[in-house]
């Protein structure tokens, strides 16, 4: 869009999804919207005299989930040095230090926002996610805004004289995510049980797909935070101990994957898929079946706990 003739000047960078990007560029009267979806540019203008607000909004710490996942990448790459192959040690050093790389830099852009511009007849979320990007912007515009609207207001607005002008705060209710989860470590400590007692039963096929349920929903309830600090512990307690099961499985899986390749250059046939998980032998089921049963105990005992003590 910018060349040497060109009115605008770039505010933002391109704000990317899946879909296509958005991007805001600044002209001597208005603000341009770009929004691309690959094939087709939107563009929508707002002028400086139209605009009314622009409001940022930062958005709920994600400190918990950071540490939760640095904590899951690192203990993955630590894979690197228990894998029974030089391409499995490749894949989990190469996988987790990208992993950490990419939280360190969530965390280096700082606290996540969301910022509307008001008109009106309009309101529009821009394509700023950060607050530091948020007060760039706003140093950019304000001088082009006070120059057709006056001088605006320094420092921030203050709607309220006291807290008892302020207006009533809605309560937040706390959802099932974290009862759900605690739940789903019971139930697999009981597929766990079940398996370590009857083999044939071949529970542990399921482990895998309890594994994901278990760092998704880990995910959702650490993401929500609607409930106290002591669940989070709880929480990220128990994720320590998914992560290093999945470790585990992954281990294993890779260490048979090497077993068949070797059996195909031998001219041999395949070895069958192991009936049960190695990793879930020799007593690394009741481990794992101990750990989920006092984490699922302890979760839904202190979600109880709070809830009736609202």
């Amino acid at each position: 869009m910018a060349n040497a003739t060109s009115i605008y000047r770039r505010l933002t960078g391109r704000n990317r999804s899946v879909s296509g990007y958005s991007q805001l560029w600044l002209a001597p009267d208005h603000i341009l919207l770009v929004k691309s979806t690959r094939f087709v540019e939107h563009y929508q203008r707002f002028k400086f005299t139209d605009i009314q607000a622009v409001v940022v909004t930062t958005l709920a710490d994600r400190t918990p989930v950071q540490i939760a996942v640095a904590g899951a990448a690192a203990l993955w790459t630590l894979g690197y040095f228990v894998a029974g192959s030089s391409l499995a040690r490749d894949f989990f050093g190469i996988t987790g230090v990208l992993a950490l790389m990419l939280i360190l830099a969530d965390i280096a852009l700082g606290p996540r926002c969301r910022c509307y511009l008001y008109t009106a007849v309009s309101r529009e979320l821009l394509p700023v996610t950060r607050s530091r990007a948020a007060h760039r912007l706003l140093e950019q515009i304000r001088p082009a805004i006070e120059q057709v609207q006056g001088a605006l207001p320094e420092g921030p607005v203050e709607f309220a004289k006291s807290k008892k002008d302020w207006p009533p705060e809605i309560p937040k209710s706390a959802g099932l995510v974290a009862e759900a989860l605690f739940g789903l470590f019971l139930l697999d400590a009981a597929l766990l049980l079940i398996d370590a007692r009857f083999p044939i039963a071949g529970m542990s096929s399921l482990f895998p797909v309890a594994l994901l349920g278990e760092f998704l929903l880990a995910a959702v309830a650490l993401y929500r935070r609607d409930r106290h600090g002591f669940l989070y512990i709880v929480i990220i307690a128990a994720l320590t101990g998914t992560t290093w099961d999945a470790a585990g499985l992954a281990r294993d899986g890779m260490n048979w994957m090497r077993l068949v390749a070797e059996t195909a250059r031998q001219g041999h046939a395949a070895p069958a898929a192991p009936p049960n998980w190695p990793s879930l032998r020799d007593g690394h089921a009741l481990v794992a079946a101990l750990w989920r049963i006092a984490a699922g105990s302890a979760g839904l005992l202190a979600a109880w706990m709070g809830r009736t003590a609202k």
